[in-house]
């Protein structure tokens, strides 16, 4: 049975990297969004517009405007006189965001009063606007305070590119990962030769073992890959073991790949898989804390559905060791979940498969 294991992941490997468009297929998502995703999925906020309407005209609103706009987060400002034209910036969207000082701003400062300043974001831009709001809110607090010294753990100079390609490692492989393994059983029934290899001497769970270690050895490189390559071309640090990254990618790689035999039980041509993937790809990267932290889910349906997502445990353990230098507890207590979800999702996909395409298991 290794034999027949063994000869069907060498012809697996063979038939994806034998046609380059079918390698390109492959490996193309790794330079592309190692080139663009990358640079594309920063969150800070520069080079933006912003909209005064200045009613005051004392020293302490012309100080506060100087230190806003002499920042990179602010290239164009526009100085408006009137609240129609105000208004007119933030509904053209010529500005995402706008600041009002009222009259008595300077005066009501100079007494020892309390004063306002109101600041308009736009909605459609949320969340562009609620980090420049935190921007504008930190330059005009705390006027009386003589300094602040703040300092960022594990990221000090606060590079995005930190951010992303740890992110991005986590969804490529998912991605590589479900697509492989899916296709990969897809084409066998779309051509046909599916039940020939269900009548050759390689027993039912041989032959999913022998489709599935294919997409789990090429998602295992890209992952790799991806880590050095951020490291040697982006300085992002590799802090942790590397011992522990391959344990704990392993895992993860092998419960998506669950994923990926799932959507094979169902789908009949690669056409099938495809929409199949995308269908799950869809809510597993939108509640994987990638793109916004699933302690902000409030409904409990979602909230429960994040906890058996294992993208949202490959995620922690990837910055953690990466970033971090996470140590073997802290990255057991993400590993251990992964583990129950990986014997959950192939024990299911597996039996699930085998029901749909009433394989008999001698």
């Amino acid at each position: 049975m290794l034999y027949g294991v063994r000869s069907l992941i060498i012809k697996e490997m063979h038939d994806m990297l034998r046609e380059p468009k079918s390698a390109g297929m492959i490996f193309a998502p790794i330079i592309i969004f190692l080139t663009l995703f990358v640079f594309a999925t920063t969150k800070d906020v520069e080079n933006t517009s912003i909209v005064v309407l200045n009613n005051d005209a004392g020293v302490h609103s012309t100080n506060i405007l100087e230190r806003i706009v002499s920042t990179n987060t602010f290239k164009d400002t526009y100085y408006v006189h009137n609240q129609k034209d105000f208004n007119k910036c933030i509904n053209t969207e010529k500005a995402f965001i706008g600041i009002i000082f009222p009259e008595s701003f300077s005066k009501n400062i100079y007494s020892g009063g309390k004063t306002d300043i109101q600041i308009v974001t736009d909605g459609r831009r949320t969340n562009s606007a609620v980090i420049a709001q935190g921007y504008i809110l930190k330059m005009i607090s705390n006027n009386k305070v003589s300094g602040v010294n703040m300092r960022t753990w594990y990221n000090p100079n606060k590079d995005p590119v930190w951010f992303s390609v740890t992110n991005l490692i986590c969804m490529l492989i998912a991605s590589q990962a479900i697509s492989i393994v899916a296709l990969a059983i897809a084409r066998e029934k779309e051509v046909g030769t599916f039940d020939q290899l269900l009548v050759t001497p390689i027993s039912p769970f041989g032959i999913l073992l022998g489709k599935i270690m294919p997409g789990i050895m090429i998602s295992m490189f890209m992952g790799f890959f991806v880590m050095f390559f951020a490291h040697y071309v982006y300085s992002v640090p590799i802090r942790g073991s590397i011992l522990l990254m391959f344990i704990s990618m392993l895992v993860y790689v092998i419960a998506v790949v669950g994923v990926g035999v799932l959507v094979s039980a169902f789908a009949n041509t690669q056409q099938q898989a495809s929409l199949g993937m995308f269908v799950l790809l869809l809510p597993i990267m939108s509640l994987s804390g990638i793109a916004s932290p699933v302690e902000g889910i409030t409904n409990s349906f979602f909230r429960l559905f994040a906890k058996c997502n294992p993208i949202v445990y490959a995620n922690r353990l990837v910055k953690g060791i990466m970033i971090k230098n996470m140590t073997l507890h802290d990255a057991w207590l993400n590993i251990y979940p992964l583990l129950i979800i990986s014997f959950v999702l192939l024990s299911v996909s597996s039996i699930v498969f085998v029901r749909t395409h009433k394989i008999k298991i001698i």
